[in-house]
């Protein structure tokens, strides 16, 4: 009776120790989702600040260029030399207020930030973006689930070795109250096709891709993920709906 006893013990407390080893883990994964969180969300508010300084810039100088007229007035300039003046302050002007792809900030301001990268990587990248407002999706998480998706692409091109065919291409579009979204990437001829990024960090191997499903889920979404092997592509087709 006894033996039976202490056997029911030490089988309880290896449940226990199980039950908390598998807490411990979705805790810990949990917690390396929000360090991802907030590694975008610091690239994000750096993007933003940078347009802000710019605009601060812009603001700052304006005072000058005001006083600068009154002294090409005052000095009686001809208006063929005042217009000129002018029409260099209103390029200004443009270039600061441009956006490159649609009115919506949030959208604007990640795909900026993100073809820059591009850029810097020389990855050629075609962003088509339907100029519209994108409000049935929450800001936070259009922040998460627009960098996720392209940085899954950015790492897959930046992984393809000399010689090979990179690039992006990234289309954004409302149908109704519906977002699609779709992003098509190169990848490498040697690379079998993973969510699991090939990040050095392990901790890191498949977060992006929980975020983007959690977000799928979230939104009663639909994702649909094509593979062309003859061409080292992959396609990756979300549709979105408002939260309920």
């Amino acid at each position: 009776m006894l033996l039976v006893l202490i056997a029911g013990m030490i089988l309880m407390l290896l449940l226990i120790l199980a039950l908390n080893g598998k807490k411990m883990k979705e805790l810990e994964r949990e917690n390396e989702i929000l360090q991802s969180y907030m590694h975008t969300v610091e690239e994000f508010y750096q993007g933003i600040q940078s347009r802000i300084e710019a605009s601060r810039r812009y603001r700052h100088d304006l005072a000058k260029h005001i006083q600068t007229l009154e002294t090409l007035l005052e000095n009686q300039k001809s208006s063929e030399e005042i217009q000129v003046y002018m029409e260099g302050l209103k390029d200004a002007y443009e270039e600061l207020k441009r956006q490159q792809f649609c009115r919506d900030e949030i959208v604007e301001t990640i795909l900026c930030i993100k073809n820059m990268q591009c850029e810097e990587e020389k990855i050629p990248a075609e962003i088509h973006v339907e100029d519209c407002l994108y409000r049935e999706v929450e800001e936070a998480d259009m922040v998460k689930l627009l960098y996720n998706l392209l940085d899954n692409a950015i790492e897959a091109n930046q992984r393809i070795k000399e010689g090979e065919t990179r690039g992006i291409r990234f289309s954004m579009e409302k149908r109704g109250e519906k977002i699609l979204i779709e992003i098509e990437n190169y990848i490498s001829s040697e690379e079998e096709f993973s969510f699991a990024t090939k990040k050095d960090k392990k901790a890191d191997h498949g977060i992006g891709n929980e975020i983007i499903s959690s977000l799928v889920d979230k939104y009663h979404g639909i994702r649909n993920t094509e593979i062309d092997k003859k061409n080292n592509l992959v396609t990756d087709k979300i549709l979105l709906l408002r939260e309920e």
